[in-house]
């Protein structure tokens, strides 16, 4: 039996509560305040949110993963995207992706770009296989611990 696709929507601010949750339950994620959160959810024109949902056993809908990204003039950027530890590795990340991608596209972005930590090789991979390629690093750029990043863009004309 083929797995339902998640359904992916602009996130809200009743969406808040979760999407820390999700952050908060990996520890190589930059950990953001509420406050923070809020204000790129609610008050930033340029920020992009959205969650991806799957139904529980019972039907009803839960978040299993976000992405938030910043569209400005012909550049977005990923800020943040997780997935449910339980759900990881599930195709999730690839639906949102493939939604910051359209989205970034749609306001004529002509390049995506990205921080990952230099340890974190799963990600890394991921972001590979959605042909993203290392263009600079930035040093000691994570705390908690202190750790150097990529840089990493996408070409988005193609």
């Amino acid at each position: 039996m083929k797995a339902v696709p998640p359904r992916v929507r602009s996130a809200h601010a009743g969406d808040l509560d979760r999407i820390i949750e999700i952050e908060r339950s990996w520890l190589h994620l930059s950990h953001w305040s509420s406050n923070a959160y809020d204000r790129l959810l609610n008050e930033d024109d340029f920020t992009r949110s959205y969650v991806a949902e799957v139904k529980t056993v019972e039907g009803k809908p839960t978040i299993v993963g976000f992405v938030i990204f910043h569209v400005s003039y012909q550049t977005s950027e990923i800020y943040n995207i997780a997935v449910d530890q339980t759900y990881a590795r599930g195709g999730i990340g690839s639906y949102l992706m493939n939604a910051v991608v359209q989205a970034s596209r749609r306001e004529k972005a002509h390049k995506l770009i990205l921080e990952v930590r230099k340890s974190n090789s799963g990600a890394i991979q991921f972001y590979t296989e959605f042909e993203f390629s290392i263009i600079g690093e930035r040093h000691n750029y994570y705390s908690n611990p202190s750790e150097d990043a990529y840089i990493m863009k996408r070409d988005l004309r193609f």
